[in-house]
């Protein structure tokens, strides 16, 4: 227990010192990192690393980094993103989304009670200490699961949802694929090892990146993984987080560690400050203080270089007119809040582009699209939103009026 201890002290205080020496350490190899790195959905897996092939790093800290706009998906920085990597406990982000999304769907009630199973309870590594028969809160063992990286809760869960570890494996599975994690396949739904040198689980950077979106997009866990500690079941222990950075990084409240001895110290991580939220995964690290440490330098970077600008709000009238055939003017709004993610230095160069057209046949429906809004930098197309109708209109009647006058155009009621 001294020697744990002792070890735990160390890596704080190597964490602490790499954060708040980062302003002025941190390497030339990230300060030159690509100017304008593209939208993901955009470019292929092959030129992904291609597209920002100067951006990281020093490769005997870690084996692979991602940076991304938690909000937009838009790659900031990435050093061997697509390297196929075990993600260890953080295979336990998938198992929560899907336990999760379970809950909303109303299949299950976070407080109902699970019994903990003989697997369970034997399950080996990072643990809770439940035994075969205990009874506890789905939500508790989810959190657990979370914020102390408990394998034994991480079984009871998915057996609650599942039915099975096994079926739960193909749930979570199959949520990777209709996520877009191409390079993504689970086998087990904790991240242990069948054997101490041998993963059975694989995913990229990429691929983590893009299930912690969806916990942030979908899910409250942040709230959990916000705190340092929490208690568990109103109190029969705290759960001490395995992630370092919170309390140390400003802004970070998320997400999940992991760690064997064939993937090294990996992290998913995420901070938000003001209106920018950035995530980064770190795969690979050599000791748990330096994936701490990388992951903070990393974040650090994306916060100094770059800056969330909003544009629009949801249902903002744009600066533009459609007349509707033999019917009224219609000012569009925007679908949806238009806010980009891009270079400090760069926020000079947006321009906004609106493509609607100047007349439109009837009728129109409320929230029909007649044309959308694009945002360029420096020749480059970065996001758009749609240009929605506020109202509608019903056309006139095509048909002869007995007294051979026009119908007149009136908008429908809403």
């Amino acid at each position: 227990m001294v020697e744990l201890a002792g070890r735990r002290i160390i890596s704080k205080l190597v964490l602490a010192v790499s954060i708040l020496s980062f302003a002025t350490v941190a390497g030339s190899a990230i300060a030159n990192a690509s100017k304008q790195a593209p939208h993901r959905h955009k470019i292929s897996h092959a030129k992904k690393g291609a597209a920002v092939a100067h951006a990281a790093t020093d490769g005997r800290l870690y084996k692979g980094a991602l940076l991304e706009d938690a909000d937009s998906g838009r790659v900031l920085l990435a050093y061997n993103a697509d390297m196929e990597w075990p993600p260890a406990s953080m295979a336990k982000m998938m198992l929560l989304l899907v336990a999760q999304e379970q809950i909303a769907q109303n299949r299950f009630n976070p407080n109902e009670m699970v019994r903990v199973s003989e697997r369970s309870a034997h399950t080996g590594g990072s643990r809770l200490g439940l035994k075969e028969g205990d009874v506890y809160p789905l939500r508790e063992l989810m959190k657990a699961a979370l914020v102390k990286s408990a394998n034994d809760a991480a079984v009871a869960v998915a057996e609650k949802i599942g039915g099975s570890v096994e079926a739960m494996v193909r749930m979570m599975n199959q949520r990777a694929r209709e996520l877009g994690m191409t390079h993504t396949e689970y086998r087990t739904v904790d991240g242990l090892p069948p054997r101490p040198t041998h993963d059975a689980d694989r995913t990229t950077a990429y691929d983590l990146a893009t299930v912690g979106r969806a916990i942030i997009r979908e899910t409250n866990f942040l709230e959990w993984s916000g705190q340092e500690s929490v208690d568990f079941d109103g109190g029969v222990c705290m759960l001490h987080n395995t992630n370092h950075l919170i309390g140390h990084f400003d802004g970070c409240d998320g997400l999940k560690t992991g760690f064997t001895y064939q993937a090294g110290f990996n992290v998913t991580t995420t901070a938000k400050r003001g209106n920018m939220r950035i995530i980064a995964v770190i795969l690979g690290a050599p000791s748990n203080g330096q994936r701490f440490a990388q992951a903070a330098k990393l974040m650090e970077w994306g916060f100094d270089r770059y800056t969330a600008v909003s544009l629009l709000k949801s249902g903002q009238a744009l600066p533009v007119q459609v007349q509707v055939h033999r019917g009224p003017i219609i000012q569009p709004v925007a679908a949806s809040d238009l806010k980009v993610v891009l270079p400090k230095t760069d926020v000079s160069s947006l321009k906004l582009v609106y493509d609607v057209p100047p007349t439109v046949d009837g009728p129109v429906r409320t929230g029909e699209q007649l044309g959308r809004v694009i945002v360029h930098n420096q020749g480059e197309v970065l996001t758009e939103v749609s240009a929605i109708s506020p109202i509608a209109f019903t056309a006139p009647s095509d048909q002869v009026v007995s007294d051979g006058s026009d119908a007149v155009a009136t908008p429908a009621p809403q």
